[in-house]
């Protein structure tokens, strides 16, 4: 009831009651005091008809219907609901997924179709053939320039049943898949790689803070110089038999010189302002990366496994202080396999770098470019839906919630995972895309092994990337 309308019905209110105080008085009194009642009473009535209008609701539009559209996702691990969901998010993402289908009148599926590298295929010649096996395919991080050029794929900004800009994308990613104006694959925001674990106690065995690492990454002191200082603390021989018993970090060549590279603004390969393809581990940037971790190797502060796979496992049993590895496997780095305590923080960052970096090395979920503009709205429309966090888990921190559970203590995630989703943080490691055809290691392993140094193991290796590059620069 608005404020008139309480005004205009005490003004009437108090009109009955000098009627009532009227009742012995004169016609002509009675008669001008029941004229004003008839009149209140009517402007009340219309202020009361003109209030009921005034929160009258707009008709609700019915829910976008895609008619029992089943949508296949191609990939090469089948995924299903699980019976027993192992977190209440978890739930909550398949309760609205039901609720979203069963609104929506569609249901998904995602189905394994071919392996990692054969669904680029599969898309092409069912595309070709006008029959797409699948209505989203998801292509392996070695092969999404390759599908982005082919000319197969559905421009995604063309659509308008799907936001581009929502956070929930990745921005690397999607910078990989745009040509123009044109994004031709989307994934969600991915896990780093190339990340630094390290184990607590042996910290503090040593003399040093079991939150160092934390404590100098946030002061922008975590650099190449002290990450040798500490190597060199870590490495020792315990038993004084004159035999190396613990070291520094895993001597995994290829993703500790990568990790070096990209920490000194250096890369493998990279773009130019007219979108081609260049050779990159001949500049200042990366050689400089390169000759520092030839130096690194010669100190003996890195130790590789006795099988190739068993890098991890060094780290389990305090072999190591420091693995380098990606930062989704906090997701085995149980209590159950390493009762020690551990830290995550970035790979330090290099003298030509003023901030630290992450690699995020992702797949691309693509449509492809045979279905009508109609069908491809219903289709992003859906796969959009189906890459939504679920309400109450949807909020700009909520990402965090999944994590906290993962970790050992919650500077991993404030500090070390929030620093590594920060925009122009992520790099794009342009070489994953030639890795199919050339081994984007070679050169630095000729350097961790001795057979060259950094200038010759680069130059033997230019005339192959260059063969690469120039395939895809033609295209």
């Amino acid at each position: 009831m608005n404020q008139k309308f309480r005004k205009s019905l005490y003004l009437l209110m108090a009109s009955l009651t000098l009627v009532a105080l009227a009742g012995c008085g004169g016609s002509e009194e009675t008669t001008t005091i029941s004229s004003t009642v008839e009149g209140l009473t009517e402007e009340a009535k219309d202020k009361e008809h003109t209030s009921v209008e005034e929160v009258k609701e707009e008709p609700v539009e019915a829910a976008r219907d895609l008619g029992g559209l089943h949508v296949i996702m191609a990939q090469w691990a089948e995924v299903v609901e699980p019976e027993v969901k192992a977190s209440a998010q978890e739930e909550a993402t398949w309760e609205y997924r039901h609720d979203m289908m069963d609104t929506h009148k569609f249901s998904f599926s995602q189905q394994a179709l071919g392996k990692y590298d054969t669904l680029l295929e599969l898309l092409s010649t069912s595309s070709l053939a006008d029959d797409p096996a699948a209505h989203v395919f998801r292509i392996h991080a070695n092969f999404v320039l390759a599908a982005r050029d082919s000319g197969l794929l559905y421009d995604l900004a063309t659509l308008d049943s799907i936001d581009l800009e929502d956070p929930k994308w990745s921005k690397s990613l999607m910078n990989t898949m745009t040509v123009g104006d044109s994004v031709y694959g989307l994934n969600t925001f991915g896990r780093p790689g190339l990340v630094i674990f390290y184990n607590k106690r042996m910290f503090e065995e040593i003399g040093l803070d079991q939150n160092l690492l934390y404590d100098l990454q946030a002061s922008g002191e975590w650099t190449w110089d002290k990450f040798v200082e500490i190597s060199e603390k870590l490495t020792r021989d315990t038993d004084n038999d004159g035999v190396t018993d613990v070291y520094a970090i895993n001597d995994q060549s290829g993703n500790f010189a990568k990790a070096a590279i990209f920490s000194n603004g250096g890369s493998y390969m990279d773009i130019d302002e007219n979108g081609q393809y260049f050779f990159d581990l001949e500049s200042t940037e990366s050689m400089e990366a390169i000759e520092w971790c030839d130096n690194y190797w010669k100190s003996d502060y890195a130790v590789s496994p006795a099988h190739w796979d068993g890098h991890r496992e060094m780290f389990y049993n305090g072999e190591i202080g420091m693995y380098l590895g990606s930062e989704w496997e906090c997701t085995v780095l149980t209590s159950d396999k390493m009762t020690d305590d551990w830290g995550m923080v970035a790979f330090p960052k290099g003298p030509k770098k003023d901030e630290h970096m992450a690699i995020y090395i992702e797949d691309a979920y693509v449509i492809p470019s045979s279905f009508s503009k109609e069908e491809a709205e219903d289709i992003a429309f859906a796969y959009d839906i189906w890459t939504d966090a679920a309400p109450g888990y949807d909020g700009p921190e909520d990402w965090k919630s999944s994590l906290y559970p993962l970790y050992r203590d919650e500077r991993a995630i404030e500090e070390t995972m929030v620093l590594l989703r920060t925009p122009g943080i992520g790099l794009t490691d342009y070489s994953s895309a030639i890795a199919g055809n050339i081994r984007t290691s070679q050169a630095v392993e000729y350097v961790n092994w001795g057979q060259m140094t950094p200038a010759e193991a680069v130059e033997s290796q230019k005339p192959l990337w260059q063969a690469e590059i120039d395939k895809l620069n033609s295209k």
